[in-house]
């Protein structure tokens, strides 16, 4: 009877309760992974990803390449349209590209106009490709921002991780490729 009425009740509030953990641990998680801005994966989890991907290649014959992407003369629209437009710009962005790029690609915020992407599984050749088409969308069509049309253009460094090699190399020899 009544101690089987509140053994019913105990199980649904811990049910309940377990639910709601769950929920705020993933709500926890994403805004420990991902940027706030742009939603996209956060410097610190792609550097996890990064190093996940160099040790997988470790044990495996697959490539994988990383590309450095910088907007190119960003500041300028931050001058002339103010700093919320410059976000909306950093936001549609990622909006676009996530379109654009392969479900197994990760692009993440860097910091500022800078951005990450990683192509597992990747020939740089074809990474190449990829980025062309990249460049190619923003380059045929403007972001339009609260009726403003920003063409949008970027420098990048694509590199091909190397066997042996640390991630900071890898992104080192992108970075150095993308100031090119």
């Amino acid at each position: 009877g009544l101690l089987t009425v509140r053994l019913h009740r105990m199980r649904d509030r811990l049910r309940r309760q377990k639910v709601e953990l769950e929920a705020a641990l993933a709500h926890i998680h994403r805004l420990a992974t991902h940027d706030d801005l742009t939603g996209l994966v956060n410097r610190r989890h792609m550097q996890e990803l990064l190093e996940n991907e160099r040790m997988r290649l470790e044990r495996s014959e697959q490539d994988w390449c990383v590309a450095l992407i910088d907007l190119d003369h960003f500041k300028s629209v931050n001058d002339a349209h103010g700093h919320a437009i410059g976000d909306e710009v950093l936001r549609a962005l990622s909006r676009h590209a996530h379109t654009l790029i392969r479900r197994t690609d990760v692009l993440a915020r860097w910091g500022g106009e800078e951005f990450v992407l990683l192509l597992p599984n990747t020939p740089i050749v074809m990474a190449a490709n990829s980025l062309e088409r990249l460049r190619e969308h923003f380059h045929a069509n403007p972001l339009r921002v609260h009726d403003i049309d920003l063409p949008l253009s970027f420098s990048a460094g694509l590199t091909e991780h190397l066997r042996g090699e640390s991630v900071a190399q890898t992104l080192e020899r992108a970075d150095k490729l993308c100031e090119q």
